[in-house]
């Protein structure tokens, strides 16, 4: 996007000869700063003790299942593009991009594979 938007401004001003190469880009990216990354809604970190205490409960509520019977799932989002932000920037929260895939797994504890969800 940013080579794109130089070769246009290049063409505009009548420079000629601009490259726009990914040479370029990576020089101007550090001249100003501008780092590629992906940004992550969940900034909330889950304490230990959360985690003793549900270590002590789960198997109090999973006795009277069997292990075909319980299943754990997760998603995953596929981006398509990177943000674009400078690195002093804290990269949390905001919108999300909406160029991307949402995937979805689930596994039972005897190890059986649901099919996969793509959204």
């Amino acid at each position: 996007m940013i080579q794109h938007k130089a070769k246009e401004l290049a063409d505009a001003l009548g420079i000629e000869n601009s490259s726009a190469s990914k040479w370029w880009l990576d020089r101007f990216r550090i001249r100003n700063n501008i780092t590629f990354r992906s940004l992550c809604g969940e900034a909330a970190d889950v304490g230990p003790s959360l985690c003793e205490d549900c270590q002590k409960r789960l198997p109090l509520l999973l006795a009277g299942y069997d292990d075909e019977d319980i299943f754990n799932m997760d998603e995953t989002a596929l981006f398509f593009y990177k943000s674009v932000i400078q690195k002093s920037e804290e990269a949390r929260g905001g919108k999300i991009p909406k160029e991307r895939l949402t995937i979805s797994f689930c596994v039972s504890a005897a190890g059986e594979k649901e099919k996969t969800l793509v959204i």
